[in-house]
């Protein structure tokens, strides 16, 4: 019986077809809504210059750079195009003295060993002043969520949730998720991204709670 080898790390990412980033789990809600959360909190973060570190479809960037941002995207995959194109341990040195405002880095870290977290959170704070991070969480959910909608108060995402216990596989490409194990729960996360940044937020996108976010600032 032959077994499908699983590719995960530097050796599928640089490597995924730019096809699979408009495919049909690219369209599904949850996934624009992550994409639209990402966007209304980066904003909220008035960036004067933005790193996005992890293209995928480029939807953020797109949009930032219309809006008149200066935005700089780096990936490991040349079918996407990006304007460094190399791991996240050679940025530095392509960056040079150059830092910018805010480091997008989203849905990317758990695509590399766990044992690298310590470095690559350093790593990023070495680009930029402040970071917006997000990450996916282990644990299944369930509950509620939708649209608040008030006379004279804009518009909240709200949700109710709970997450299921028990285990359950990762996702192939995954090589750990947020509570997959104990050094890298969420609180585990945050002490280490507060050895580098004075002020770390840690949330979940209200409208799609199977990814995690951390805003880190000086």
């Amino acid at each position: 019986m032959s077994t499908r080898k699983v590719l995960q790390g530097y050796d599928r990412e640089e490597s995924v077809p730019r096809s699979e980033y408009f495919g049909d789990s690219y369209f599904e809600l949850t996934q624009l809504f992550s994409l639209s959360h990402q966007i209304h909190g980066i904003h909220k973060m008035r960036p004067k210059s933005i790193l996005e570190i992890g293209i995928g479809n480029g939807m953020v960037s797109d949009f930032f750079k219309k809006a008149g941002v200066p935005v700089t995207t780096a990936d490991i995959n040349p079918s996407l195009n990006p304007d460094l194109l190399a791991p996240l341990q050679e940025l530095p040195q392509l960056m040079g003295a150059r830092r910018v405002d805010v480091v997008v880095c989203c849905e990317v870290l758990e695509h590399m060993p766990l044992e690298e977290l310590p470095r690559n959170i350093a790593t990023l704070r070495s680009l930029g002043r402040r970071l917006f991070l997000t990450l996916p969480n282990y644990r299944k959910t369930f509950g509620l969520g939708g649209v608040l909608r008030l006379p004279k108060v804009p518009p909240k995402p709200w949700s109710l949730t709970f997450d299921l216990p028990g285990r359950k596989a990762l996702a192939d490409a995954h090589f750990w998720e947020v509570g997959s194990a104990p050094t890298c729960s969420n609180s585990a996360i945050v002490q280490e991204l507060r050895k580098h940044y004075s002020a770390v937020s840690a949330g979940r996108f209200a409208l799609n709670r199977y990814h995690r976010v951390y805003v880190a600032e000086d």
